[in-house]
């Protein structure tokens, strides 16, 4: 088979796959990217004829493990507390709510390791907007951008897991991702927050929201502070869970960073970065467990490790089929994709930023598109660099956040647009 009929096979297959995935999570969201994504792989094996690819078995591990970390701190009020520091941080000071709204909600989201923490602190930013005379608008819209982009910069997301496990053959690590990640979007969301500043006019100077009518029972009590409604103070278990949490993240972080720490043994090989993960979470969701005493059933049953297991499905359903094309059609990658992407990375990024508009899942990207960069010889940290770009998801506001703070802002200043595109969150995302 020629070169070019052997590139041209290669695009259709990768587009055919790529727009089933689509399809499904369109048609039925997680579940239909799950479903129709590991469909695809029965029509490579059996339709194809391709010898089916590697499940990615240690990106799955990590993935459940921490989160069932993460899932204990949850089920034993951490989760909570950490919302309920943050609301009281924004009450304080709520002249500076655009700014201080995205910091926190960075903060908040990726000490959790997901952007599902973010909606009850949605409604808090809108009252304490909506009592000062802060067009809601800017510091929902900045909000929403910053949860989706903390997720990129967490040690414990699934997404960033995930990089982190793919990239590892090619020599990545955890503390190499987050020495790229962390300052790049903590400048991002500061880059988002001063955009929203004086985005729209102020509520007075609108012509169109000014004399817009509002439900009574949506307009919040005047103060500086709104009054303190966030409910009920953590307890010291709350807050132990929490630290023992946070202590075991750095661990980690410091363990990835620093190859010598890491234990020897007499064969001459060092713990891995992900074994280290894995032992250091384990042993983080034992002491959570013993000091948080969360109820029976109640980590399993936590929405942190619910997002894992749905997580897990996702990375199985999408990696799969593309894993078994990649390696169906691996000299035609080195001599067509290795070309394009060492010839112009920015490619690469834009792939990366058109799928992040269309595609939910963070996680499902970095399966699809972080094994064509790896095929192409693109290093870790260049690949880490270039996944920045999946936080295009919030330019269209199709994910839940945008939404949710769509139907919060009783103002009408967050809006879907006319066209779509003039949305809200087009501009800061």
């Amino acid at each position: 088979m020629g070169s070019g009929v052997h590139s041209a096979m290669l695009i259709i297959e990768f587009l055919a796959v790529f727009g089933l995935m689509v399809y499904g999570s369109k048609l039925g969201g997680p579940a239909g990217l799950i479903a129709f994504g590991g469909g695809t792989t029965a029509l490579l094996v059996f339709g194809l004829q391709q010898k089916p690819g590697d499940l990615p078995v240690a990106a799955m591990e990590v993935i459940l493990i921490v989160t069932f970390a993460a899932g204990a701190m949850e089920a034993s009020g951490g989760t909570g507390y950490l919302l309920e520091m943050a609301t009281r941080i924004l009450r304080r000071h709520p002249s500076r709510i655009t700014f201080l709204a995205p910091l926190l909600t960075l903060v908040l989201c990726a000490l959790a390791g997901t952007g599902n923490i973010f909606f009850p602190f949605i409604p808090v930013i809108y009252e304490t907007a909506r009592a000062n005379g802060i067009r809601p608008e800017r510091p929902l819209a900045a909000s929403v951008v910053a949860s989706q982009m903390a997720v990129v910069a967490s040690p414990v997301s699934a997404s960033v897991l995930t990089v982190v496990a793919l990239t590892t053959p090619v020599g990545g690590s955890l503390g190499g991702y987050l020495l790229i990640t962390v300052p790049a979007i903590l400048i991002g969301v500061v880059a988002v927050a001063a955009v929203c500043v004086r985005k729209g006019e102020d509520l007075p100077d609108d012509p169109v929201l000014r004399d817009r009518p509002e439900p009574a029972e949506s307009r919040p009590a005047p103060g500086p502070d709104n009054g303190d409604r966030s409910g009920p103070r953590s307890g010291a278990r709350a807050k132990a869970s929490v630290w023992i949490f946070l202590a075991g993240v750095t661990a980690i972080v410091v363990l990835g960073i620093f190859d010598g720490l890491p234990p020897a043994f007499p064969d001459g090989s060092r713990l891995t970065s992900t074994d280290a993960l894995l032992i250091v979470e384990f042993a983080v969701a034992a002491l959570i467990l013993a000091v948080g005493r969360p109820a029976g059933g109640s980590v399993m049953n936590s929405s942190t490790l619910r997002g894992g297991l749905t997580a897990t499905l996702v990375l199985v359903a999408v990696s799969w089929p593309y894993t078994t094309l990649i390696n169906a059609h691996l000299s035609g990658i080195n001599r067509t994709i290795d070309a394009m992407l060492t010839t112009w990375v920015g490619l690469f990024v834009l792939l990366i930023a058109v799928a992040g508009a269309i595609i939910a899942s963070q996680t499902a990207i970095a399966n699809i598109f972080l094994p064509l960069g790896i095929a192409a010889g693109l290093s870790a940290p260049v690949i880490a660099a270039c996944y920045m770009g999946v936080t295009t998801n919030t330019c269209l506001p199709f994910n839940g956040a945008a939404q949710m703070a769509i139907q919060v802002d009783k103002t009408g200043s967050t809006g879907n647009g006319r066209y779509l595109v003039d949305n809200s969150f087009m501009v800061p995302a």
